[in-house]
């Protein structure tokens, strides 16, 4: 990861079982059901993680929790993974939670491990509420119609947000030092006084890009000329090609070692941001003049990733571009697989 090179993460004391953790740069998300036997045996297939116990609070739970703790997918952060929670602690001042519990929250869901599927979209909205102390995300069971903090009581139906607590679509954050209880239709917020910090070294940790596919990224013009011609070319050849659109590329770059990207900067519907964002200054200008070209690019992520662009003037010559260089496409695709 071009930004990583030579980061050190902070080790920081861990927290007991029973305490809470009121640490700003902590999110935890509650109600996720994760099958850890199978996110363990990634371990065998090169899931860099450590296995550790009893970092994040129980709020009264019984027994001992498991957690995986790796790096995360996006930006400086950890990410700590039970059975039922997943905990990210943000390494760096200014985190996007929006984007960082989506990516983490899509990364499981696409390497299988989440029993069930949660409205991601709702959590990571949740989760970008701004909290001094952190935030407990947790789902509001269905039996429930209010809210309550103090003395006021607020409709689960309505989207409420206060200096207390953030609730939309059947989700509710609340501060770091906080928890909730249900009692009949009623879900209580309550602060508590205690807080503890979670131990996340994962400096000695690699990105896990989980996808043995490729990612095919292309806009629906060129997926019609080109996109599809292209992943039936591949599929005789062995490979799997995921395709996805210019707006999945900010989650899903994270998740894979070969991303092809087709067209340039000035493509329509989002794909011009996205190849702009790698394509440097002088490529941009040898497209415009003399292109078309492949262009190819090592470790823009994280260690071992690899992306090519394949662009000209038009559509036109991103097809002639791309029929031409199959062979080597597929030479590309050998090598960094």
């Amino acid at each position: 990861m071009r930004y990583l090179a030579g980061f050190f993460l902070m080790v920081i004391v861990a927290a007991s079982c029973y305490c809470c953790i009121s640490d700003p740069s902590v999110t935890v998300v509650y109600n996720i059901k994760v099958d850890m036997e199978l996110l363990k045996a990634m371990k065998q297939e090169g899931f860099s993680f450590e296995l550790i116990w009893n970092v994040v609070p129980s709020f009264g739970s019984e027994g001992k929790r498991e957690f995986a703790m790796y790096r995360a997918h996006y930006g400086l952060a950890t990410a700590l993974v039970a059975e039922d929670m997943v905990a990210i602690k943000a390494n760096e001042e200014k985190y996007d939670w929006k984007k960082g519990v989506k990516t983490e929250l899509t990364f499981l869901e696409t390497i299988g491990v989440l029993k069930e599927h949660p409205d991601i979209t709702t959590i990571a909205e949740v989760a970008s509420w701004e909290s001094r102390s952190g935030r407990n995300l947790f789902q509001i069971p269905g039996t429930v119609q209010y809210l309550s903090f103090g003395d006021k009581k607020y409709p689960v139906s309505e989207e409420v947000m206060t200096d207390y607590f953030y609730s939309l679509n059947g989700w509710v954050a609340v501060p770091g030092n906080a928890t909730v209880s249900v009692e009949g239709n009623v879900l209580s917020i309550t602060l508590l006084r205690c807080g503890a910090e979670i131990s996340a070294d994962t400096s000695k940790l690699s990105v896990f890009a989980p996808l043995r596919e490729a990612i095919l990224v292309c806009n629906s013009i060129d997926y019609e000329m080109t996109g599809k011609e292209l992943i039936d070319a591949l599929k005789k050849e062995g490979f799997v090609v995921r395709r996805i659109t210019p707006d999945e590329f900010a989650v899903y770059r994270w998740f894979s070692p070969r991303i092809i990207l087709l067209g340039g900067h000035k493509s329509p519907e989002g794909m011009g941001e996205v190849s702009g964002s790698i394509l440097t200054e002088t490529e941009k200008k040898m497209i415009e003049k003399t292109g078309p070209y492949l262009f190819a690019y090592d470790d823009v992520d994280f260690r071992h990733q690899s992306i090519i662009i394949l662009a000209g003037k038009d559509r036109e010559d991103t097809n002639v571009i791309t029929m031409a260089r199959i062979v080597d496409i597929v030479m590309w695709l050998q090598y960094v697989g």
